[in-house]
């Protein structure tokens, strides 16, 4: 069974969720890029080609739009649509983060 685009499912890798999160206001590339490195500690680095790739299909999906800017880049921001894709994914993730503290008990928090 072939395996479903997260752009169709709407699961997130964890560069999907960071970029959906950095462009809640509006930003352009290399700013998005550095605040993630900044947000998680130099812990994920995405690359121009990973994340210009990721921007193309979230414009294609509608989940962000592309704002020129007066000095002529272009600046990335969330749409309605990723906006809801993005608190799904949180969801979820927090429903994850739950199971594991109980799981874990006291002393992995």
């Amino acid at each position: 069974m072939a395996k479903t685009s997260p752009y169709e499912s709407g699961e997130l890798t964890d560069s999907m969720f960071l970029i959906l999160l950095t462009i809640i206001n509006p930003i352009h590339g290399y700013k998005i890029m550095q605040k993630i490195k900044n947000m998680t500690d130099n812990n994920i680095i995405i690359g121009p080609a990973t994340m210009y790739t990721t921007l193309k299909k979230m414009r294609a999906a509608h989940w962000i739009d592309e704002i020129p800017s007066e000095d002529g880049k272009i600046l990335y921001q969330i749409t309605d649509k990723g906006r809801n894709i993005l608190m799904n994914d949180y969801r979820k993730k927090q429903n994850i983060i739950d199971i594991a503290r109980k799981e874990l008990g006291e002393g992995y928090e």
